[in-house]
């Protein structure tokens, strides 16, 4: 696979004289986007009226479609290609080296002033800036400069010495995913792998498998930094722990200042700070950038949490959006939350949200399957996803319950012993510690410890009877989306105390709107939250989730009464609910508890009729 070219710019900017340049100096042929337009599109852009996308989609299938030839032997395409879901469709076949011309408005509006018998007028040029996405990658010009000066720069480039404009160490499922997203949006790369053991070929592998002049691979340390523009912009895509602060160890001597180190792992967020500190001392910046979404989101458009310095990320903002996943406002699913190790706690109680949100499909399945099998289970939760109930986790759901192995279904046959990892103890820590209470995502990191003890459950289990009460399908939606909003809102008053505790000033809508493309949480709820947050950043008082709550308490008390009554665990259900009821009762028990911590520790209490901290001598006569 050779290079394809594309100049890219507004009309009048020299895309055609650029691109003709450029092709007789590599001896490749030269095309002109203009020339696969339809008749109907020249004559409505003849006329002054701008294309809009349904008129560009047919020409930008064809333009694909002949990219992906011209591949193999290389070629140089002018195009408008103003928009990045544009550019994303061009390269889709191809290894693209993306050219931008830019210039003012000013001297290209006087360009085609002075321009005849083309079809674009002048008038249309204003809308054109205003469409026009700017990509953070690629080759950027000046076009005050002379044509074949523009010619030279990009051969410096392409044929010169060689930098990448970023690198990844780390080619696990994810890191590699990256890397052929990076790729895809034209954005050179360094890759970087240890050849030790099972991966001795792991780069070796990568760079067959991903032909493209874009890519370098390399097993030396010093090599790949050297690689690498500078400001030096590297992820690390290697698990959390130890090895982060070993691999830093191992670049640092060859690091200048204001290189730039992002951590793409799911470490905690006080690692992150220490390292932080430790960079900023080596006079290099770092980044702890929360990444979700898993392999498809990686390779597709994740959903990314940053924290660090501003400076730093702004080096780094134009490849991350590229990369990113987009919202429904076409919007990178990027963003920087906060200082130091800002990004990795939002991530951590992503990761907790995610805990609880499984859990409660696997409640909802558990109450279902001894009466449904897993197609009518699925057909049910299918009809959920077509309502305001829609998300990535029900989706997965509804296509692991109708995956069939032979004439079985796979489900079936899988182990009930879930795993976890560091992110779900640590969101329940983190909310112990910040006195913020987060009981849905503690209920399923215990849930899943429970199921861990398989031989003392199955052994238990023997003789209990169950009864055959049914489920209302009506009160199962009402209480799992019930359930749902205090899972949620759980999750965002954490990220709420934190941002006190620590002085991080989070965005509640903006991290909301992050969530809503990539991640593994996206849905139609957490749409609604970041319409709710940016209209009011309370949490527990906000009236449409009083009103919800109240509207379907009748349902989920049903639903866990119900459960009970058939002998299944509904831990995160039942959480649910019980939040609700202490957090909607006015008058608790607390009053007994602080008494009796005065009585055995003389902790003291305050009361409803005076003022000041009191203590009492319990066991007097009074």
């Amino acid at each position: 696979m050779k290079q394809v070219f594309i100049i890219i710019g507004v009309s009048g900017s020299g895309k055609s004289t650029v691109g003709k340049l450029l092709a007789d100096e590599l001896s490749l042929p030269f095309y002109d986007a203009d020339d696969f337009h339809s008749d109907d599109n020249i004559r409505k852009m003849a006329t002054g009226i701008p294309l809009e996308d349904e008129d560009r989609i047919p020409w930008l299938e064809t333009l694909s479609e002949e990219i992906g030839g011209w591949s193999d032997n290389g070629a140089v395409l002018a195009c408008s290609a103003l928009k990045e879901s544009y550019r994303t469709m061009l390269q889709q076949n191809a290894s693209v080296q993306w050219v931008i011309l830019n210039g003012s408005f000013e001297l290209i509006e006087s360009r085609l002033k002075e321009r005849s018998g083309h079809y674009m007028g002048f008038e249309m040029l204003r809308s054109q800036f205003d469409d026009f996405e700017l990509p953070g990658y690629g080759i950027h010009l000046d076009i005050r400069k002379n044509p074949k000066d523009l010619v030279g720069s990009i051969l410096k480039h392409t044929v010169g010495p060689k930098h990448s404009e970023f690198g990844i160490i780390g080619l696990g499922v994810m890191g590699k995913n990256l890397a052929k997203n990076m790729l895809s949006k034209g954005i050179s790369l360094s890759v970087f792998n240890r050849p030790e053991g099972d991966e001795a070929t792991v780069v070796s592998d990568f760079i067959a498998e991903n032909k493209t002049p874009l890519l370098q691979g390399f097993t030396d340390y010093r090599a790949f930094v050297k690689s690498l523009e500078t400001p030096r912009k590297i992820l690390l895509m290697i698990p959390a722990g130890p090895v982060v602060d070993s691999v830093i160890y191992k670049l640092q001597p060859h690091l200048k200042n204001h290189d730039i180190i992002l951590d793409g792992g799911n470490s905690h967020f006080e690692h992150t700070n220490r390292r932080f500190e430790y960079a900023r001392q080596l006079g290099i910046d770092f980044i702890g950038l929360g990444i979700s979404g898993g392999a498809e989101g990686a390779l597709k458009g994740p959903s990314l949490m940053a924290g660090g310095s501003e400076d730093a990320y702004k080096k780094v903002k134009p490849m991350l959006a590229a990369i990113a996943a987009r919202d429904e406002n076409d919007i990178a699913c990027l963003s920087l939350l906060g200082p130091q190790g800002a990004g990795h706690f939002v991530k951590m109680v992503h990761n907790g949200i995610e805990y609880a949100e499984m859990q409660l499909l696997a409640e909802v399945y558990a109450l279902l399957k001894h009466d449904h099998d897993n197609e009518e289970i699925a057909k049910l939760l299918a009809d959920w996803y077509e309502t305001e109930l829609s998300g990535y986790l029900l989706k997965i759901t509804i296509d692991i319950l109708r995956f069939k192995e032979n004439d079985g279904f796979l489900v079936d046959k899988i182990l009930d012993k879930a795993a976890s990892k560091g992110t779900g103890g640590w969101s329940s820590k983190a909310s112990i510690e910040l006195g913020s209470p987060a009981t849905m995502m503690s209920e399923a990191l215990f849930a899943r410890y429970v199921s861990g003890l398989k031989g003392i459950r199955s052994e238990l289990d023997k003789g209990r009877l169950r009864s055959s009460v049914k489920i209302n399908p009506d009160s199962l939606r009402d209480a799992y989306q019930f359930a749902r909003l205090v899972n949620h809102y759980q999750g965002f008053y954490l990220l709420r105390n934190a941002s006190e505790a620590y002085n991080w000033h989070l965005d509640l809508s903006e991290i909301a709107r992050i969530w809503t493309a990539g991640c593994i949480i996206k849905s139609n709820l957490m749409r609604s939250i970041q319409k709710r947050f940016s209209a009011e950043a309370f949490v527990w008082t906000q009236q449409k989730l009083v009103s919800d709550l109240y509207q379907k308490e009748a349902a989920i008390k049903e639903v866990v009464v119900s459960g009970t009554e058939k002998s299944t665990a509904l831990p995160c259900l039942s959480a649910a609910l019980q939040f609700w009821l202490g957090l909607s009762t006015g008058e608790s028990a607390a009053n007994l508890i602080q008494a009796q911590r005065d009585y055995f520790g003389n902790h003291t209490y305050k009361r409803t009729d005076s003022e000041g901290n009191h203590t009492t001598n319990w066991q007097s006569d009074g």
